[in-house]
């Protein structure tokens, strides 16, 4: 299978999960509100938000694992060495199954006590619902340690771009628990243990299910006690991971904060506000999120053959299908938010309109930037040096959130930060790129950040049209989604695509009908 058919299949594998994810997530969101209440709602998502430093920690050294298999995979290509490349491969695996397994036990030690202390003593919760917490709060914990346990089985998926096979595990999970959340709206009960409890064992059985098939399937998932205790591996893989750690520290830390702020000024009805508008954004970005997941073993790949201009054009790939893959849902959904979320919930939180609008605005800066950190890590150079720097949106928007919450701005202190935080990480990513790996900000404007502006400028004047002669309802939803799209999909083939991309989608589409006409 050539390079771009191995992408196109895991794009297109990932996009049906990812679509699948947000039919579902578009009614399950609701169920949630429905079955647990406001105030469990809310708890969920500031108590489950208490397990972010295991899931980033998670996410991280995934991306360091999956960096060195992808990387050395990519070297034995250039070589013409599979052999040399399988038995690097296993090194890595084992280096990488030693960390996690050592590190999940040192953060539960840790971190189980730290959040038994915050869901007693610091974070506002009634009274009767702080037992619960603390057993979401256990189940979180366990769900997190299996989850890292297996990282090195799942990033061997992600290190060979048979990424479409994941999917399947995703589509499971996200039937079953909207299965057990349509079982909640039948039968009302006190749901927030139970369903943290159901979640937590359908994840925990899907991570054990994805490593046993990756022993059976990679020979490089086999355990060789002679590599599992390389120093040298060891230090990479940290050095690395300490890399993505500071990078990704400031985004995790401003995720905390925001629910912690809320909270703190606010109350736990407006954490379900943040919980709504994060959850909408989230599926609006979905299909964004898997071109990145799709796209990033392959620069990872070219990068190991050191190939620099393929690295360059995937990482503009990134760069400008990401943010129109944003776009697509995002522009109707930020023109028709409120209609949205009352179709959606009746009744939603107030200010989830606003937050899930700061949220699409500051991912979008942040996906037309996306392709540079890829090609800084995949190159390896210079990685502590962009990581130190890449921080600052993140701790920004903490502060200026704060500030704006003690000067009595309320949530609007969130949407402010929100949007500083996405423009302060591109100029960041710009200035790390030209430093780093030569690539110039002048390029960017002209084949990333024009085009979608002048993109996302057509599509808004055109959208808004049905709101001078229709009243707030569904049919206007669907009229102004109809409207955008009428002109958004046109302008990205012909302003945003290069010929190259065009080339590829018209043969792909030529391909699909000429086996059509043949089957007739």
């Amino acid at each position: 299978m050539t390079q771009k058919r191995r992408i196109f299949l895991n794009i297109i594998a990932t996009y049906g999960r990812s679509l699948y994810a947000l039919a579902i997530g578009l009614f399950t969101a609701r169920w949630a509100l429905q079955a647990l209440g406001k105030t469990d709602y809310g708890l969920l998502g500031v108590v489950g938000g208490l397990s972010g430093i295991v899931a980033f920690l998670n996410t991280l050294l995934a991306s360091a694992v999956g960096r060195f298999y992808a990387v050395n995979i990519g070297a034995a290509q250039k070589d013409g060495n599979s052999g040399t490349g399988l038995e690097e491969c296993r090194r890595w695996f084992n280096t990488a199954f030693v960390i996690h397994a050592l590190l999940p036990l040192a953060l539960v030690v840790i971190g189980y006590p730290c959040g038994i202390w915050a869901i007693k003593s610091f974070l506002t919760i009634p009274y009767d619902r702080v037992v619960d917490c603390i057993w979401v709060w256990r189940w979180t914990c366990i769900s997190c340690f299996v989850s890292m346990v297996t990282v090195p089985f799942q990033a061997m998926y992600t290190a060979k771009q048979e990424i479409a096979e994941l999917t399947i595990y995703g589509f499971v999970s996200a039937t079953l628990n909207a299965g057990f959340l349509y079982h909640m709206i039948l039968t009302p009960s006190v749901w927030l243990v139970k369903f943290v409890a159901w979640t937590s064992v359908v994840s925990i059985v899907t991570q054990v299910l994805i490593g046993i098939r990756a022993v059976l399937k990679y020979p490089e998932c086999k355990f060789k006690a002679e590599y599992m205790m390389c120093m040298h591996r060891i230090q990479e893989i940290c050095k690395y991971a300490y890399a993505r750690f500071v990078a990704n520290l400031a985004t995790t830390m401003s995720t905390q904060a925001k629910a912690i702020l809320v909270n703190k000024y606010m109350g736990p009805d407006y954490n379900a506000s943040m919980t709504v508008g994060t959850s909408l954004s989230n599926h609006s970005m979905t299909l964004s999120t898997s071109l990145s997941s799709a796209m990033w073993p392959a620069i990872a790949n070219k990068a190991g053959e050191g190939n620099a201009k393929a690295v360059m054009e995937l990482s503009f790939v990134v760069c400008r299908i990401g943010s129109v893959l944003i776009l697509i849902f995002g522009l109707p959904l930020i023109l028709e938010i409120h209609e949205v979320l009352i179709l959606w919930l009746e009744t939603p939180p107030p200010f989830a309109a606003e937050v899930c609008c700061a949220i699409i605005l500051s991912t979008v800066f942040q996906k037309m930037t996306d392709g540079y950190w890829m090609a800084i890590l995949g190159f390896g150079h210079g990685v502590v040096y962009y990581s130190h720097r890449s921080c600052l949106g993140g701790f920004l928007m903490i502060a200026i959130s704060w500030l704006l919450f003690a000067a009595g701005l309320g949530m609007w202190s969130i949407v402010i930060g929100l949007f500083s935080m996405g423009v302060i990480l591109v100029i960041v990513r710009l200035h790390a790129g030209r430093k780093l790996i030569n690539f110039l900000p002048s390029y960017w404007l002209k084949t990333v950040f024009l085009p979608i502006v002048l993109l996302s400028i057509a599509t808004c004047v055109v959208g808004i049209i049905p709101r001078f002669f229709m009243g707030a309802s569904f049919l206007r939803v669907v009229v102004t989604t109809t409207a955008c799209e009428f002109v958004f999909v046109p302008l990205v083939w012909l302003a945003v695509l290069n010929d190259s991309e065009r080339a590829f989608l018209t043969k792909k589409w030529h391909d699909v009908w000429t086996r059509y006409s043949a089957r007739k």
